[in-house]
């Protein structure tokens, strides 16, 4: 209602200013319209009256010259007095065209007032003709009345056009007035008019805003009585609050206690460990994991999973003493702290002696009884003591002991910090590729010519060192980052194939060939290339070789373009022969294991001829790696396998040495041929 009756008065405030303002245009407009009359009665009329006056002047003053015979006598004062009166009309007629200019744009008289001048022109001609003609009235009479009868048919004439022009002059301002007063009297009725309207809109008004007062007045006292009851209510309120807050309060605290508790086994959780960590910068800290937890959950399935946990958590609280809590941290893992240094030995002991018992527990349910093993790591009286402690529990996982303690010596920290900086250098490397080939000979074992090269990864870092493949292939698998390895390698190998027409041999792991983007990415490059048979694959050779199928769906596809495949390393403890049969490979890469040792252990020697009878049966050229001496040479060579390689051949060399080494040869015979060419001659 108040929002209504703001507006109404806001349009009463603009209806009474326009009204105003109709009022005050209305005056002006009277004013303008007396100031225009004045203007005409000035301008015109007395113009008009001008022009008759020096009309009847110049006439009367022409027959009185001619009546008293003194024309010849008074010539020069009559021109004197011509020329007085020609201004005086020529001001009338500045001001009638300088009125009708301002006033008459639409109906415009300067065609009459041109008009009316040449009369007065012509008026003065025949005035002067008539004059000449009575000084020579003894001489000529018949000149003299036709110079009069000519001029006073110009008196008439201009008598008669000034009262045209003056009548014409009347009724267009008379219309003009008409106008503006109809214009005057239209905005002072609609002035009137709305200013009629807006007093009654403003009698409503006001009679509205005394009956809101009224309910003002009433709602001011009901405010008043409903304050007085919510006074009452606000004291219920507030004893009502102070016993909410209390219940809240309690609420919140069994709701962080049982935030700070696990579930499952009731005790303190890793939240709560925290917290008690933090009360001191040193503690000491025991961390209990059972062994292979996850293949005993997976087997039987989680319930008999939670209660092997809930299980232990008991046996453990009867093996730990009741001074120490025990924590929950998660899953399989459990904890317990000293923060008092002074107790840090005892801490030690005490956990030694628990060991005893903790590391194995007995567990019976319907699925049989066993025996779950713990590990368990410790850091004494050390900044940082979880993160040691599961340092240790991590290396006696690895270590196969079942307590170990944190030392400095245990954990080396370069060996982190190495890791991180060889990660950014990895990535940078790969982006900037970095990663460039090393070309190892492989030779004919008869001959030793090179058969063809082996292509094996280094990275180049920012400061030009060269590092082998273990210092960043195995990081490179962990932060799967090896397949953009094993795609600039094949890049850059199938450009040297197709620059040089070199023959190599390209590593592929199980893992290459079950990633879809670099299995594409090697299909794709090879069906560009009209060397793809210069090309073999050499696949590693593991436990990752179990999906045979695609892996032999690769090697089906690959033949195609004429790439030959060979087994690396095989013989390294995973070999399924019958299965590698079936992957119609052409190649047999004995593990380098077996080389090494062959020149002195005949189990090694043994199993070597083993592998290549098979392989000759199946019509397979066998390849020996590692061949590093003369020894495993001619051994090797004796044994019948058909091609050698190692650092007794060659060792890997980047391309630009091979090649330079290759030009060096090829000069060396052709000086040799040409020398024989000469002493032939």
């Amino acid at each position: 209602m108040i929002k209504n009756i703001t507006t109404r008065f806001i349009i009463v405030f603009v209806t009474f200013t326009m009204a105003g303002g109709f009022v005050v245009w209305t005056l002006r407009q009277s004013t303008s319209l007396q100031n225009d009359l004045f203007l005409y009665e000035r301008e015109v009329v007395r113009s008009f009256r001008a022009l008759h006056q020096k009309a009847q002047a110049l006439h009367i003053d022409a027959l009185t010259h001619i009546l008293s015979k003194l024309v010849p006598i008074a010539r020069e004062e009559r021109r004197r007095e011509t020329i007085v009166l020609e201004n005086d009309v020529q001001k009338a007629f500045s001001a009638l065209g300088h009125f009708n200019a301002h006033f008459f744009a639409e109906h415009s008289l300067a065609a009459q007032i041109r008009a009316l001048r040449g009369e007065w022109s012509h008026f003065l001609k025949r005035r002067e003709a008539f004059l000449k003609a009575a000084a020579l009235l003894h001489n000529d009479g018949t000149a003299f009345r036709k110079a009069e009868s000519d001029y006073m048919v110009a008196y008439r004439t201009l008598l008669h056009e000034t009262a045209t022009l003056e009548q014409l002059y009347r009724q267009l301002f008379r219309g003009y007035i008409e106008k503006r007063q109809s214009s005057i009297d239209a905005a002072l009725l609609f002035s009137s008019v709305v200013a009629a309207a807006t007093l009654i809109l403003l009698a409503f008004l006001l009679f509205e805003v005394n009956a809101i007062n009224h309910k003002l007045q009433s709602y001011l006292q009901e405010r008043e009585e409903y304050q007085h009851k919510l006074a009452e209510v606000n004291e219920e309120l507030s004893h009502y609050s102070e016993e909410l807050e209390s219940e809240v309060k309690k609420r919140t605290e069994e709701a962080l206690e049982h935030l700070k508790k696990n579930p499952l086994t009731k005790l303190p959780n890793r939240l709560s460990f925290m917290e008690y960590l933090n009360k001191s910068s040193h503690a000491s800290v025991a961390i209990f994991n059972i062994d292979r937890f996850r293949s005993y959950n997976d087997l039987f399935g989680p319930k008999v999973g939670d209660k092997i946990i809930q299980e232990y958590a008991a046996y453990l609280r009867q093996t730990i003493p009741y001074i120490y809590q025990i924590y929950h941290l998660q899953g399989d893992e459990f904890a317990v702290a000293e923060l008092d240094r002074k107790n840090a030995a005892t801490f030690l002991a005490m956990i030694k002696q628990a060991a005893k018992l903790a590391r194995e527990f007995h567990f019976t349910d319907a699925n049989g009884d066993f025996v779950l093993q713990a590990s368990i790591g410790v850091a004494i009286d050390q900044r940082r003591p979880l993160v040691k402690a599961d340092m240790a529990l991590k290396h006696a996982k690895h270590s196969n002991e079942s307590l170990v303690v944190y030392s400095d010596n245990l954990i080396q920290p370069h060996r982190y910090l190495e890791n991180v900086t060889m990660t950014k250098e990895l990535a940078n490397a790969i982006k900037e590729e970095r990663i460039v080939p090393y070309l190892q000979p492989i030779a004919d074992t008869e001959t030793k010519e090179v058969y063809k090269y082996e292509v094996l990864a280094r990275l180049v870092d920012a400061e030009g060192k060269v590092h082998p493949p273990y210092h960043f292939i195995p990081l490179a698998k962990q932060i799967r980052l090896y397949p953009d390895i094993t795609r600039i390698i094949f890049k850059k190998g199938m450009e040297l194939v197709e620059k040089h027409d070199l023959h190599l041999s390209i590593n592929l792991s199980a893992d290459d060939i079950h990633h879809h983007p670099t299995r594409n990415f090697i299909i794709d490059r090879l069906a560009l290339s009209t060397k793809s048979d210069h090309i073999t694959f050499e696949l590693l050779e593991s436990e990752e070789t179990k999906n045979y199928d695609e892996i032999s769906h690769f090697i089906e596809k690959v033949k195609q373009y004429g790439v030959k495949v060979a087994i690396d390393d095989f013989g390294s403890g995973y070999s399924n022969f019958a299965k590698i049969l079936k992957l119609k490979v052409d190649y047999l890469k004995i593990d380098g294991s077996f080389i090494k040792r062959i020149d002195e252990d005949s189990d090694a020697r043994e199993f070597v001829e083993i592998i290549y009878h098979l392989a000759s049966h199946y019509n397979l050229k066998t390849v020996a790696e590692y061949v590093s001496s003369e020894s495993i040479y001619e051994t090797v060579r004796a044994i019948g396998i058909d091609y050698v390689q190692g650092y007794y051949i060659a060792e890997p060399r980047p391309f630009e040495e091979i090649q330079k080494e290759r030009r060096a040869a090829s000069r060396a015979v052709t000086e040799e041929v040409e020398a024989l060419n000469w002493d032939e001659m």
